[in-house]
């Protein structure tokens, strides 16, 4: 859009900086995008030691006060949505100076967090306010900021509904984005299958967070109904205690193999020596960015119904979709695919060819485009 060249945009996320996840690479690929195009783009994170991702991007780094020290006070110590709100209230206060000097056309916030500053901003500079809505983080009076803002966009249809059910509005529904140029199918690491499949078993592969909601205890119990396959997690949690005791209790020890948190570099070569991704999700699951990568490396999906992922596999054709929570569904799904190599292979063929016309970032960031058209 060579009307929008030249427009400044404020990307303003606490976490874009100091964390790694699905919200954090979206800033930093959106950014990256923009500035291609053409707009002054500027990102604005908290504080860390962590480096730029992409150092030709102006970064502004602000100091904040942690949500773990608030919860270290007398009850907000499971207060998640408050400590996080407080968390955004501290990063507020040191950026607004440079958000009223800087006077943005555009302040894309992240989260429902930064609507109070983000609001404040436009009153006072006249900032277009775009809210980026990830998940549902929802917090006690929000409802009366939500509706105010210029614009909204949502990385699912299924997060769409859940914000225009909150607030009232309905958002662009602007799925994210991946890294194509690290996600690309390549040759499967014969050594790698040694260690993790000795004796020629066929290799399920989980890679989320160990936490409760994402599903794992119904892989590894689906996984006693599958032969002659092995389960690789991908990831950590605190629900890992729970899941290796699973496991013993199964009886299933030797064929579940806990890996931690694995590099993200890491990633493609662990999809593309795997046989199935299993994404076992049954609640706050929005988009499924690990669904996407998998599929661009050609590999197949077992995905429960559920959220943003009926929108990130197409159910026949790039992987299968089961009822959540279900492992005896999850269990006939994997063992149908397991049986038949031309149709794993044929589902990895046409994953890739979704992934690649849906979400990768140049269409993302043409949608994101739009928007800021539709309030400029």
């Amino acid at each position: 859009m060579e009307e929008l060249k030249g427009v400044s945009v404020g990307l303003y996320n606490l976490t874009t900086t100091t964390k790694t996840g699905g919200v954090e690479t979206f800033v930093w690929e959106l950014g990256r995008e923009l500035q291609r195009r053409g707009l002054r783009v500027e990102l604005i994170g908290g504080r860390s030691e962590r480096p730029d991702r992409y150092p030709g991007l102006t970064v502004r780094r602000y100091p904040f006060i942690d949500r773990t020290v608030f919860r270290k006070l007398p009850g907000l110590d499971r207060a998640f949505a408050i400590t996080k709100l407080l968390e955004r209230i501290t990063f507020a206060a040191t950026t607004l100076p440079l958000l009223l000097r800087r006077r943005y056309d555009i302040l894309h916030i992240q989260k429902p967090y930064d609507l109070p500053v983000a609001l404040l901003v436009r009153a006072l500079v006249g900032a277009k306010v775009i809210l980026g809505c990830h998940g549902e983080d929802f917090w006690p009076g929000d409802r009366l900021f939500g509706q105010r803002v210029d614009g909204a966009v949502s990385c699912s249809a299924f997060n769409a509904a859940t914000v225009q059910a909150h607030y009232g509005i309905l958002p662009r529904v602007i799925y994210n984005g991946y890294d194509a140029e690290r996600f690309q199918p390549q040759p499967a690491d014969p050594e790698l299958r040694r260690r993790f499949a000795p004796n020629g078993e066929a290799i399920l592969l989980y890679a989320g967070r160990l936490i409760p909601w994402k599903g794992a205890q119904y892989a590894i119990r689906a996984l006693a109904q599958v032969p002659a396959a092995v389960l690789v997690l991908a990831g950590d949690g605190h629900y890992r205690p729970t899941l290796e005791a699973l496991a013993r209790e199964l009886e299933l020890e030797q064929r579940v193999r806990f890996l931690g948190n694995v590099p993200h570099q890491e990633l493609p070569v662990l999809m593309s020596s795997s046989d199935l991704l299993l994404a076992t999700s049954f609640a706050s699951e929005t988009f499924g960015i690990a669904l996407v990568e998998a599929q661009s490396c050609k590999l197949p999906v077992v995905a429960s119904r559920f959220g943003g992922f009926v929108e990130v596999v197409q159910h026949g054709e790039t992987g299968l979709l089961v009822p959540p929570q279900d492992p005896v569904a999850l269990a006939e799904a994997v063992r149908q695919l397991l049986a038949d190599p031309e149709r794993r292979r044929a589902m990895g063929q046409a994953g890739r060819r979704w992934v690649q016309s849906e979400f990768h970032w140049e269409r993302v960031s043409e949608r994101v485009l739009q928007a800021y058209a539709a309030v400029l």
